[in-house]
C-alpha cells in the first residue's frame, strides 16, 4: 500500500512533521540494519534498545522518512524528513490499522497455544487456489511483528491470513483491533506462557479475546475437542463453525490412518457426506492443524475437491516436523522450532508408534516460559518418554534435567538417560553413537537451539541425496 507522508502523518496522529515535499516510502522498517533505501524508519523504543540512536544510520542508508517520538525533538535535525509522534509503537500500530482499513478485504486471524503458524501456512496454501493471498511473515505475531506484516499488504491481494500471538492478557485484543479479522480461528489452549499467567483458565481468557473482537457478521472457527475453546462460541453472536476428532463438530474427522513418516489419511464428515484426504505432514497434531484450514477454505467458497488437491502438495516448514534422512541409514524428525508440554507429549506418542526402526531416541530441549510448574511438566514428559520405552532419552539445558530424572526414576540408567547443558554437547555425544535404523526426534523451545544437535550430526554424517 503506497501512502504519502501526509497520509502517514494523519494516520499516526502526528504532533508535527518536517517533511517539505510529499514522500511515498517504498516500505517500513524498525531495524536500521535491514533497512532498504526508500523505506520509512520507525524509531521504536524498547526495554533494551532505543531506535532513535540509529536515525542517522537509517538516513545514511537511504531512509526516505523517519517517525520519532516527541521527547527527542531536541536531537532531531531540522533538515531530516521526520514525523513526530507521542509514541512510536502506537504510531506503528495506528499506521497498520489504517492500512488494513484502507485495503478493506477479508482477514483471517489465527491464534492458539500451539499450531498457529502451521495452521496459517496451510490455510494460506489452500486459499491460494482461488485468491491472491497475503500471509503474515514467519511468526511475526506480536505488537511489532503483526503491524509490520500488515504494512506489507499489496492492493491487489484479496485475502490476508494473519497470526496473532500473545504473552500477556489484552495483547490479542489489541492485535485484533489492528488486524480487524473477519474470520477468527482458535486452535487450542494449552499450558504455555504460564510464566506470565496464573492459570490455564487465564490463558483461555486471553485467547478468547480474538473471538470477542470479531464483527457480528464474522465467523469463529473453533476446535470443539478443546474444552476451553469449545466454550468460546458462547461469547460470540455470529456464525460459529466447529471442527474436531474426538467430539461432535460441524467438520468431524471420523477415521484416521497413520502412515508413519509418510503422513496420514483421514475421513472428514460434513453435513452427512464424507470426504477422504491424504495429508503428507506427520502426526495427529498436523491433522488438527489442517482441519481449521479446511473449514476456512470451505467457508470462503472452496470445494473439498480443490482442498484435496492442495493438501497433497503440503510440505513441512523447517524445524516443524521436517524429515531428514542421513546416508548412514538413520532418520531425524526435526521439530526443533519450538516446544511446550502438549506438543512434546504428542511427538513422543508419535515417535512410539512409528514402525520400522530399530532404535528410537528423544532429544528434548528445555521448555521455556512454564513458570513455577516447569519441573512438573518436564517430569511428566520424561515419564511419558520412559513409558514409551524409547532407547535413549536426552535432556538439553535448564529444566530438562527433570525430564531425565523422571526417566531414571522409571529405571533408565545413566548411559540411556542423559542431561546436557547445551545442544552442541548433546550433538557431540550422540554423533558417534548413531547407527542405521535409528529414528531421532529433536525438539525444544526456541531459546535452547536444539537444531545445533542436527548441525553437530551433519559434521560427521552426510544427508542422503534426494
Amino acid at each position: 500500500m503506497k501512502l504519502s507522508s501526509l497520509e502517514i502523518a494523519q494516520a499516526v496522529q502526528a504532533i508535527s512533521h518536517s517533511v517539505r515535499n510529499q514522500i511515498v516510502p517504498s516500505g517500513y522498517s524498525i531495524d536500521s540494519r535491514t533497512l532498504r533505501p526508500g523505506e520509512c524508519f520507525i524509531a521504536i523504543r524498547g526495554k533494551n534498545f532505543d531506535g532513535h540512536q540509529f536515525i542517522p544510520e537509517a538516513l545514511g542508508k537511504g531512509a526516505s522518512l523517519v517517525i520519532a517520538q516527541s521527547d527527542v525533538l531536541g536531537e532531531v535535525n531540522a533538515a531530516w524528513p521526520v514525523i513526530v509522534v507521542e509514541d512510536t509503537l502506537s504510531a506503528l500500530q495506528r499506521l497498520a490499522g489504517h492500512v488494513r482499513r484502507k485495503w478493506g478485504r477479508k482477514v483471517v486471524g489465527i491464534t492458539g497455544s500451539t499450531g498457529k503458524t502451521t495452521t496459517k501456512e496451510i490455510t494460506s496454501s489452500f486459499l491460494a487456489a482461488r485468491f491472491r493471498v497475503f500471509k503474515s511473515l514467519g511468526n511475526f505475531n506480536n505488537d511489532y511483528g503483526l503491524p509490520l506484516s500488515i504494512l506489507k499488504l499489496q492492493e491487489e491481494e484479496e485475502v490476508a491470513v494473519l497470526e496473532l500471538g500473545m504473552s500477556a492478557a489484552g495483547e490479542i485484543s489489541r492485535l485484533s483491533k489492528i488486524a480487524q479479522p473477519d474470520i477468527g480461528v482458535v486452535t487450542n489452549v494449552n499450558p504455555v506462557h504460564l510464566e506470565f499467567f496464573q492459570s490455564i483458565h487465564r490463558i483461555a481468557q486471553a485467547k478468547r479475546e480474538l473471538v470477542e473482537n470479531l464483527p457480528s457478521n464474522g465467523v469463529a472457527v473453533l476446535n470443539n475437542d478443546d474444552p476451553h475453546v469449545r466454550r468460546f462460541g458462547h461469547f460470540f453472536p455470529g456464525q460459529v463453525l466447529t471442527y474436531g476428532v474426538r467430539t461432535a463438530a460441524g467438520y468431524r474427522v471420523s477415521e484416521i490412518r497413520f502412515h508413519g513418516l509418510n503422513g496420514s489419511e483421514f475421513r472428514l464428515d460434513h453435513k452427512g457426506s464424507g470426504y477422504l484426504f491424504s495429508l503428507p505432514l506427520i502426526g495427529l497434531h498436523n491433522v488438527y492443524n489442517c482441519l481449521p484450514a479446511i473449514v476456512v477454505a470451505h467457508c470462503l467458497g472452496l470445494g473439498f475437491e480443490v482442498v484435496d488437491q492442495r493438501i497433497k502438495q503440503l510440505e513441512p516448514s523447517p524445524g516443524r516436523g521436517e524429515i531428514l534422512h542421513f546416508a548412514g541409514g538413520f532418520t531425524i524428525v526435526n521439530d526443533s522450532y519450538n516446544s511446550n508440554p502438549a506438543a512434546l507429549e504428542t511427538m513422543i506418542q508419535f515417535l512410539k508408534r512409528v514402525p520400522g526402526y530399530k532404535r528410537k531416541i528423544l532429544v528434548g530441549g528445555e521448555m521455556l516460559e512454564l513458570g513455577a510448574r516447569s519441573p512438573e511438566f518436564h517430569r511428566s514428559c520424561g515419564d511419558l518418554a520412559a513409558k514409551a520405552k524409547l532407547d535413549f532419552i536426552l535432556g538439553v539445558s535448564g529444566q530438562a534435567c527433570h525430564l531425565v530424572e523422571a526417566a531414571r526414576a522409571r529405571g533408565y540408567d545413566a548411559d540411556h538417560a542423559l542431561f546436557f547443558e547445551n545442544a552442541m554437547g548433546a550433538g557431540v555425544w550422540l554423533s558417534p553413537k548413531v547407527r542405521a535404523g535409528d529414528l531421532i526426534l529433536i525438539k525444544g523451545s526456541r531459546g535452547v537451539k536444539t537444531e545445533f544437535v542436527i548441525e553437530a550430526l551433519k559434521q560427521d554424517h552426510p544427508l542422503m541425496e534426494n
